[in-house]
């Protein structure tokens, strides 16, 4: 994928999350209060974060390392699955902070040889979420808190949505005019 490409994904899925959020916050903030503690969708997050990761590690060029790269494939699996039967609090969280820190590497890659300088943008925007997934991870139930907040008072999510809206208009606005 290439620099418009990322943008526009990004810019599109922060567009329509925050039209959500804006046009129907009853819904969406059902759904943001429900997924922390859902099961199923961290199972696939983690297991896709697992085959991501291992992905990573078979097509890195680790010479240094190469004969420990087996038991590597080993523990990432280990930890990946184990983690589907043992630590399922919280699970979605956990599994959805893998795939964003995952994701935020291949699109810092991408951004990293980009000559216009708005690509800072999707740069602070992975530094961004790589700092709360780090932090999200250890900590799940914040994720939970930050649900309980955004729905407690009538307009808070409207709000927050206008701004992912917002910066989503923009990411798509500089796909198609600073990432050629």
């Amino acid at each position: 994928m290439n620099l418009s490409q990322i943008g526009l994904a990004l810019g599109g899925a922060h567009l329509v999350a925050g039209l959500l959020a804006l046009l129907r916050p009853a819904a969406a903030g059902a759904w943001l209060k429900s997924f922390p503690r859902r099961v199923f969708p961290g199972v696939v997050l983690m297991l896709g974060g697992t085959a991501w990761f291992v992905w990573n590690l078979y097509s890195s060029n680790l010479t240094d390392f190469a004969e420990w790269r087996p038991i590597m494939y080993g523990g990432a699996v280990l930890l990946g699955v184990g983690s589907c039967f043992f630590v399922q609090d919280y699970l979605a969280v956990r599994g959805a902070c893998v795939v964003a820190l995952l994701g935020c590497d291949a699109i810092l890659d991408v951004q990293r040889i980009h000559d216009s300088p708005w690509h800072a943008v999707i740069a602070a925007w992975c530094y961004l979420v790589i700092v709360l997934s780090v932090w999200w991870v250890q900590a799940p139930w914040r994720v939970r808190d930050l649900a309980g907040w955004l729905v407690a008072v009538p307009g808070r999510l409207g709000r927050v949505g206008t701004g992912f809206a917002a910066f989503g208009a923009l990411v798509v606005a500089l796909a198609l005019t600073q990432f050629p």
